[in-house]
C-alpha cells in the first residue's frame, strides 16, 4: 500500500533537505554589483572615454596623414563628430546617474554609445579596403594605421563584451573555476582576454560562450578580423615590393 508523504517526513522535509538554492549570485552578478554601487561607477564612464579618445585620434590621424582621403575622409569625419556629440551626451547622462544615483540607468546609456562605437569600428574597417591598393615600396611603417584599427577593434569589442555578460541574465560566459571553488569574479582583463582571442584566433576561449547574441556579435568581429587581415596581407606585400 502506497504511503502519503507529509511535511514531517525526512525524505522532504526542508529542515532535513533544503531546497536548491535558487539564488546563487553568478560572476557577471557579481561584477554588475561593483560596477552600479560605489567607485565602480566611474569604471562605466572610464571605459566610454577611453573609446572615445581612442577613435577621435585615430580619426583624425587617418585625415591627416592621408591614409583616406575624398568620399572615405568625409565619412570618417562625419562619424567623428557624431561621436562626439554622442559621447557627450552620454557623459552627461552617465554623470546624471552616478549623482541621483540610477544605477539601473549606466548600461542602458553604456549600452548606446557601444553599439555606435561598433558602427564606427566597422566604418575604420571599411575605409582602409580603400587603401589596399597602396603605393609600392613604402615601407612596413605605413601599416600604423591597421595597427591601430586592430588595437580599436579589440578595445571596443571587450566592453561590449563586458556590457553584454553584464545584461544577460546568468551571464553571457560560463566562467571556469578550479575543482572545489567557487567561480572567480571577471575583470576588464577577463574580457580582453576574449576580445583578443576572437581578433586573432578566430573563435571562442576557455569561457564558454552561453548567449546567443553574444555569438552574434562574436561572429561581427570575426568577420571584421578577416577583412583587416585581408587588408595587412594585402599592404604588407605592396609595402615590401
Amino acid at each position: 500500500m502506497l504511503r502519503t508523504m507529509s511535511a514531517s517526513d525526512p525524505a522532504v522535509n526542508p529542515a532535513i533537505y533544503p531546497a536548491e538554492d535558487t539564488t546563487a549570485i553568478g560572476p557577471a552578478d557579481r561584477l554588475r554589483e561593483r560596477l552600479t554601487h560605489g567607485h565602480g561607477r566611474y569604471t562605466v564612464i572610464a571605459g566610454t572615454l577611453t573609446i572615445w579618445i581612442m577613435d577621435t585620434l585615430l580619426s583624425r590621424r587617418l585625415e591627416m596623414s592621408g591614409a583616406v582621403t575624398g568620399e572615405t575622409a568625409d565619412v570618417v569625419r562625419t562619424l567623428e563628430t557624431a561621436s562626439t556629440i554622442l559621447f557627450v551626451i552620454t557623459s552627461v547622462a552617465l554623470i546624471v546617474s552616478l549623482l541621483k544615483p540610477y544605477p539601473r540607468a549606466l548600461f542602458p546609456v553604456a549600452a548606446i554609445y557601444l553599439s555606435f562605437s561598433v558602427v564606427q569600428v566597422v566604418a575604420n574597417v571599411i575605409s582602409m579596403l580603400s587603401t589596399a591598393h597602396t603605393s609600392d615600396g613604402v615601407g612596413l611603417g605605413s601599416l600604423w594605421d591597421v595597427a591601430a584599427v586592430y588595437a580599436m577593434s579589440v578595445t571596443v569589442f571587450m566592453f561590449v563584451y563586458l556590457l553584454l555578460d553584464l545584461s544577460t541574465p546568468g551571464g553571457a560566459f560560463v566562467w571556469p573555476a578550479r575543482d572545489g571553488q567557487e567561480a572567480p569574479t571577471p575583470n576588464l582583463f577577463d574580457y580582453l582576454f576574449i576580445s583578443l582571442n576572437v581578433n586573432s584566433t578566430y573563435g571562442p576561449t576557455s569561457e564558454a560562450v552561453m548567449s546567443r547574441p553574444t555569438k552574434l556579435i562574436m561572429a561581427i568581429q570575426v568577420l571584421l578580423a578577416i577583412l583587416m587581415l585581408t587588408v595587412l596581407i594585402s599592404r604588407s606585400v605592396a609595402a615590401t615590393s
